[in-house]
């Protein structure tokens, strides 16, 4: 399995900088400190923190980082109706051997940031977080009230999650007046969540260089993906930015400031950055199955891991087992003893297009899009699967007119072909036997985990114990 080409460039003359928003640091801190890029990063900045005042930090800490962090209540005065409010809060990992002089303004402004200068370089930090909660006029006062307090002259780089979505077509009134004061997100228009809106950003007030290294990283545990970029500190220049050309790997795997800050608003009912739309959601996903499905069509290596999949599948199943367990060992204990667990699924023959759904978009409604989407790929692609079909169907064309009809239970090549056209690779767990991955994507950390009855059969959705996505390194996994 090919790992993904780092962004992160192995040179002092380079800034290496993951943002995330982790959705609370001590209940994710052991699978954020097990990340396979988090060593990589010069700087770990990070968003909703959940930590209170008196958190223990001792059991947050990172070998070869200092951490800084500020909560909620210390970033809003005691009358603001959000200083009471739960959540919240920055953070902030840099290496030991990295120089930074913490800036605090000299005026409370309401704002959840942390800011801090690199000295070598001469570049200003600022992460920061809006919560949904905030009035967006509020938060675009205060943090132009900041900029002004620490000098918005200098080499600013503004990281974090505005809760503004990039890639609705509508007012957004944060990203224009950030524009307006020469700020450039670096992932403007690039998903950063799982339902596919773009709400954390990296912004720069100066150019750094003329290509510009950056990625956004699936992490699972939260909504939230990681963005990750390499910025050149030595020949960053102070200009106007205009046009900067950004290199996005397929193959790895600005108005015046105001003078005042506002008085305290009141908090709007829409709180929670998850609910959406429904048809607005089903648009966004049916959108991105259909974008998948052109990409990988064209990916002749993935086919090849594909046909090689099929041709494997029976001998792999049967050779398949896992260390003698002692006698009352259950899948539920098979599943625990490696942090899982089971979500019940429908069993109505669509199961596995169900189970697909559920873990794409934790729920089972757009089970018939993906199987419409996986036909569409078996017919694109009849004569490399025609060989491969048994004597139930006979033909490729029966064996599609059959798959296409709601309710029918979906066998390997089903399996096979949507992982494709999804893009990720597709783990199943069966009881007494080591997980199996089916290829969909380049990338190990590209995962979905489903677990199958034979007997039914009838498949079921697998996540974390704590209901978070599933994730498995390596050597618990079975490659085809």
């Amino acid at each position: 399995m090919r790992k993904k080409q780092l962004i992160f460039q192995e040179s002092s003359q380079f800034l290496n900088v993951l943002f995330h928003n982790i959705e609370g640091l001590k209940c994710n801190f052991k699978a954020f400190s097990n990340y396979h890029l988090l060593h990589k990063a010069d700087l770990i900045c990070l968003a909703e923190t959940w930590l209170k005042d008196d958190t223990r930090l001792d059991h947050l800490q990172i070998n070869g980082y200092n951490l800084v962090h500020k909560t909620r209540a210390c970033s809003f005065v005691s009358n603001h109706l959000l200083h009471s409010q739960k959540g919240g809060g920055v953070a902030i990992y840099f290496r030991e051997t990295i120089p930074i002089k913490k800036i605090d303004s000299y005026a409370h402004v309401n704002l959840e940031c942390i800011t801090f200068e690199i000295e070598k370089s001469n570049i200003v930090i600022i992460v920061c977080y809006r919560s949904p909660q905030q009035n967006k006029k509020e938060f675009v006062v205060n943090l132009i009230e900041h900029l002004k307090q620490i000098n918005i002259d200098k080499n600013i780089l503004l990281i974090g999650d505005f809760n503004e979505d990039s890639l609705e077509n509508k007012s957004k009134p944060i990203e224009t007046k950030l524009e307006n004061l020469g700020f450039v997100n670096m992932f403007k228009d690039m998903p950063t969540t799982n339902s596919l809106t773009s709400l954390d950003c990296v912004y720069s007030n100066f150019i750094l260089n003329k290509v510009q290294y950056r990625d956004v990283t699936g992490i699972f545990y939260s909504f939230h993906d990681a963005l990750i970029c390499s910025i050149d500190i030595e020949n960053k220049k102070k200009e106007s930015n205009k046009e900067i050309e950004f290199n996005n790997d397929e193959q790895m795997d600005t108005d015046t400031c105001l003078p005042t800050s506002l008085s305290f608003l009141e908090i709007s009912k829409e709180t929670n950055k998850r609910k959406k739309n429904t048809t607005v959601k089903s648009n966004h996903i049916f959108k991105k199955i259909k974008l998948l499905t052109s990409v990988n069509t064209c990916n002749n290596l993935l086919k090849e891991k594909q046909r090689l999949f099929l041709r494997n599948y029976t001998n792999i199943r049967k050779e398949n087992c896992l260390e003698k367990r002692r006698a009352t060992f259950s899948f539920t204990e098979q599943l625990s003893s490696i942090g899982l667990k089971k979500i019940n699924i429908l069993a109505d023959g669509n199961c596995f297009f169900r189970a697909i759904s559920h873990q794409l978009y934790r729920h089972e409604d757009d089970h018939l899009n993906i199987r419409c989407e996986t036909i569409n790929y078996l017919i694109q692609n009849m004569n490399d699967f025609a060989s491969f079909i048994d004597e139930m169907y006979s033909t490729i064309e029966n064996y599609i007119e059959e798959m296409s009809k709601d309710g029918t239970y979906a066998d390997h090549l089903a399996l096979s072909s949507t992982a494709v056209i999804i893009n990720k690779n597709i783990i199943v767990h069966e009881f007494k036997k080591k997980p199996i991955l089916i290829p969909g994507s380049d990338f190990l950390e590209h995962q979905l985990h489903l677990c199958y009855d034979p007997n039914m059969p009838h498949y079921d959705s697998v996540v974390c114990i704590d209901g978070s996505p599933a994730f498995l390194s390596s050597e618990h996994i079975l490659f085809t």
